[in-house]
This record gives structure tokens, sequence and C-alpha cells, in this order.
């Protein structure tokens, strides 16, 4: 009985998620020590609730305020941001596993499956190209190697790809979008899980930036719909970066001639792609 009015009122979805806005409210006003007690607490209810009661969407809201005390308290061991992504991001692959593990997710929800990847690859990369310069524009940040060497490149591309990509994509889109989905139906899961999303920037301190983003994340969301494939936004995910924190500022100026040369051709060879079996059915 007390479960059905938990569910009744969507107290289930509503008290986690009140929480993590709360906590990022707090980050955005600088207040992080309070933030990081709202997480942890968050944490705890979540962890406690999972045991008790099966519902799949507070094991997936449990892998953000995880994420985010992991993020805070993470010591810094390099001087260059680019090498402390890994060690924020890498232990989350963990919790990812055990959830796999026991199969809270299926595979085919979660989209690890190399299935459509090479199909998607052309929309990956336009998608990705687009957001990071448009990202760009509101954050302006410094590149996050010291030179354009191809292995600094190379390094880079891996990080943001395989640990980033990977990491944040299995938790908003494998894991959240698909959870809340199956509790608000699929355009409000949509919605919801990428203004959770956009809110989950709030340490840039900018509004601009929690929009944006938030707008990058129904793009993901939608691209995670038609492939349902994991690879596939991580990849998009991954080139977003690789294009916020090198390509834009290294071409500078004449990025976003860069950018559109790039989202035109991604077009040009998809229309060729889909006439072909169009042709064939005229016939």
């Amino acid at each position: 009985m007390r479960w059905g009015i938990i569910e009744r009122y969507r107290l289930d979805i509503v008290v986690p998620v009140a929480l993590i806005i709360l906590s990022e409210i707090l980050i955005f006003r600088g207040n992080m020590k309070e933030a990081m007690l709202i997480d942890a607490l968050n944490l705890a209810m979540l962890v406690l609730s999972a045991i008790y009661t099966v519902n799949r969407l507070y094991v997936a809201l449990m892998l953000l305020p995880l994420f985010r005390l992991l993020n805070v308290a993470m010591p810094v061991f390099f001087h260059l941001t680019l090498y402390s992504y890994m060690f924020v991001y890498l232990p989350m692959f963990l919790p990812i596993y055990l959830i796999m593990k026991d199969g809270i997710f299926s595979r085919q929800e979660a989209g690890i499956t190399a299935k459509n990847f090479w199909l998607f690859i052309p929309i990956a990369l336009a998608l990705g190209f687009a957001i990071g310069w448009g990202e760009y524009q509101i954050l302006r940040p410094e590149m996050l190697i010291p030179d354009l060497s191809l292995i600094n490149i190379l390094i880079l591309s891996l990080i943001m790809i395989v640990c980033v990509g990977v990491v944040e994509e299995f938790m908003f889109r494998s894991a959240l979008q698909t959870a809340m989905e199956e509790k608000l139906g699929a355009l409000t899961g949509l919605i919801f899980t990428s203004l959770i999303f956009g809110l989950m920037h709030s340490g840039y301190h900018l509004t601009g930036e929690i929009i944006y983003v938030s707008l990058a994340g129904l793009a993901f969301g939608l691209l995670f719909w038609a492939s349902r494939s994991l690879p596939v936004i991580a990849l998009a995910h991954g080139v977003t970066n690789i294009s916020l924190f090198v390509i834009t500022p290294a071409l500078a100026s004449f990025s976003i001639y860069f950018v559109s040369f790039i989202v035109f051709i991604v077009l040009f060879v998809e229309a060729i792609r889909w006439r072909k079996p169009l042709i064939a059915l005229s016939r």
C-alpha cells in the first residue's frame, strides 16, 4: 500500500530528481559543501531504496550523485586537465559493469551493440562537430592539449570518446533515458533526461551553457532513439568534446566554415545513400 502511494504520486521520481536539481543549483551558486551533502544523502537514499524495491529508475539515478561526488572528491594528479578526466570517468565503469552484470538493463536497452554503428557514423560526426562548435561560442575554453601533435590529439580523442562519451551516455541515455521512458513515456522521458543532462553542467556557472547542453541532450537522445546504439552516441558525444576543446579553438576564426563543410559532406553522403534504395523501390 505504501509503495502504491509513492508510485501514484510519482514520488519515486520527484524526490530524487528534486534533490539532484537542488544540488546542481547549489553548485551553480558556488555552495559546494552543501551540494555534496545533498548528493551524499540522495545517493544513500537511492541505494537503500534500490535494495528494498525493484525500481530501475533508482539504479539509473544513483549514478548521477555518485558521479558528482567522485568528480568533486577526486584529487588532482596532473597539471594537464585532460589526464584528470581518466581518474573521474574510469571508476564509473565499475558500477556500469555491475548494472549490466545483474541484468538491470538488457544489452539491447543499453545499446551495447555494434548493430547500426557504421550506418550512423556520418550523422554522429556531423552532430558532434556542430554541437561542439556551438558550445565553444558559449564557453570559449582553452585547448586541453599543449600542442597539436598527433599523439596528443589521439590521446584526447581516446579519452573523450571511450571515457567521457561512453560513461556519460550510458548514464544519461542507456540508463536514465530508458528508465524515464518506462515511467513517463517516450517523449516526456526524453525531455526530463535532457533537462537533467543540462543541469549537470552547472559547474560552469553559466545559464546559457545549461540551456544549450539541455538542447544538445535532446539531440543526443533523438540519435539514441534512432540508432539504439551506445557506441554511436558515445562517438557523437566524444566528437562534441573534441570539437569544443581542440578543433574549434585551433581553427578559431574560420571554424564555422570547417564545421559547415563537414556537415555538408555528411548530408551529401547521406542523401546519396538513401537515394539508392528509393530509386530501387521506384523501379
